[in-house]
C-alpha cells in the first residue's frame, strides 16, 4: 500500500497532465463532498486544466453559497467526454449513480477517508486517518502550494466540520483543528458558515424534526432508538432528501441512548442510517453486512425487505445484538 504523500505526488503527476477533469460527489451530496469537490474544482482553475462538477441531483440550498461561480451541473444523461474522472467522499461504485458510467475507459481516482471503501476505481486515494475527504484535498493542494483564497477556505472548513460535526466528533483530531485555523487566517466567516451547515432549518425540515420524535421507538432498556419512516410521513417534502441531513441524530442525542437509526421508505428499497455514541458499537459493520458502509459511529445502507415493518425489525437486530 502507497504511503499518503506517495499517493498525493502520484495523484499530482497524473493531474499535471491532463487538458480536462470530471469531479464526481457521491448521490445526495453532502457537505464534505460538495466542499472538496469546490476546493479541488477551484485549484484546477489555477493549473489551467477545465474541469467540471457533475451532480446526480441539485445539492441542497444550504450549499448553493459555496459555489459563487455555478460550476456544478446536474447531469443530464448526455455522454461524458472526460478522460480524467476524480470520484470524492464515495465509499463504493453504487454511490454514483447514473454517473458511475464515467469511470468507463477513463483515468480514474477514487479519494476518500471511508474505511469501508472497496477500492473502485483505477487508481484509489483512501485516507481512513483523515476527519474528511476535504482534509484530504486540503493537503494535495498544500503539496501543490496552492494560494488558498477565501472562497476555497469557505468550502474547505465546510467539509471538514460537516464531517466532525463543528469539530466535535470523535473523528476531529489536532490536525483537523490545526487545518481549520490555517483556513480561519484567510478571513473567512465561520460563523456564517456553521449556522447555514448547522442551525438554519427551513419550516419543511422543522416539521420533519417533529414527525421523527414523535416516530420514535426504544428498545434494549432504551438503549437503542430508532425512527421509522412510510413514504406518507414525509411526503410533503417533495421528494427533496435534503432535509433528512442531521434527523437521524435525533436518536444519539437522547439521553442514555448509546445507538440509533433512522429507517425510511423510498421508491427504492428502504433507506437507513445508522449513530452510536460509543466506539464499542461499530456501525460500519451492520451497514456493511447489509450492502452499505461508512464509519464507525456513522454508517448508512439501502435495505430489501417486503415491508418497512421488516426493514426496521433487521435494523433492530442489529442494533440490540451490539448491547
Amino acid at each position: 500500500m502507497m504511503k499518503i504523500n506517495d499517493l498525493i505526488f502520484k495523484f499530482s503527476k497524473d493531474l499535471h497532465n491532463q487538458a480536462d477533469c470530471l469531479i464526481l460527489p457521491h448521490v445526495n451530496a453532502d457537505g464534505d463532498c460538495i466542499g472538496s469537490s469546490v476546493a479541488l474544482n477551484n485549484f484546477l482553475k489555477t493549473q489551467n486544466i477545465k474541469s467540471r462538477i457533475l451532480v446526480e441531483e441539485k445539492i441542497p440550498e444550504k450549499y448553493r453559497n459555496l459555489d459563487p461561480c455555478r460550476d456544478i451541473e446536474v447531469y443530464d444523461g448526455r455522454e461524458i467526454s472526460e478522460k480524467f474522472v476524480v470520484s470524492l467522499d464515495t465509499g463504493d461504485f453504487k454511490r454514483l449513480g447514473k454517473r458511475g458510467d464515467a469511470l468507463s475507459g477513463k483515468i480514474s481516482w477514487n479519494i476518500d477517508h471511508h474505511k469501508t471503501n472497496t477500492s473502485f476505481a483505477i487508481n484509489n486515494f483512501i485516507d481512513v486517518g483523515a476527519s474528511s475527504t476535504g482534509e484530504i484535498i486540503y493537503s494535495i493542494l498544500q503539496v501543490n502550494k496552492f494560494a488558498m483564497d477565501k472562497d476555497t477556505a469557505s468550502a474547505l472548513f465546510t467539509a471538514i466540520s460537516t464531517d466532525t460535526g463543528g469539530l466535535r466528533y470523535s473523528n476531529t483530531t489536532s490536525k483537523s483543528m490545526r487545518i481549520c485555523a490555517d483556513l480561519l487566517e484567510t478571513g473567512i466567516d465561520i460563523s456564517e458558515i456553521s449556522h447555514l451547515a448547522f442551525d438554519l432549518m427551513p419550516y419543511p425540515k422543522l416539521l420533519l424534526k417533529c414527525i421523527a420524535i414523535q416516530k420514535m421507538d426504544f428498545f434494549c432498556d432504551k438503549k437503542i432508538a430508532v425512527i421509522s419512516l412510510g413514504l406518507s410521513d414525509y411526503d410533503f417534502l417533495g421528494g427533496k432528501d435534503e432535509y433528512f441531513d442531521g434527523i437521524v441524530n435525533i436518536t444519539v442525542n437522547t439521553e442514555g441512548v448509546v445507538a440509533g437509526a433512522l429507517v425510511r421508505e423510498t421508491d427504492s428499497g428502504y433507506k437507513v442510517n445508522f449513530r452510536s455514541n460509543t466506539d464499542e458499537i461499530d456501525v460500519s459493520v451492520f451497514a456493511e453486512a447489509l450492502g452499505g458502509g461508512g464509519h464507525n459511529r456513522a454508517s448508512g445502507c439501502t435495505i430489501e425487505a417486503s415491508s418497512l415493518n421488516d426493514a426496521t425489525e433487521i435494523v433492530i437486530a442489529k442494533l440490540c445484538g451490539a448491547v
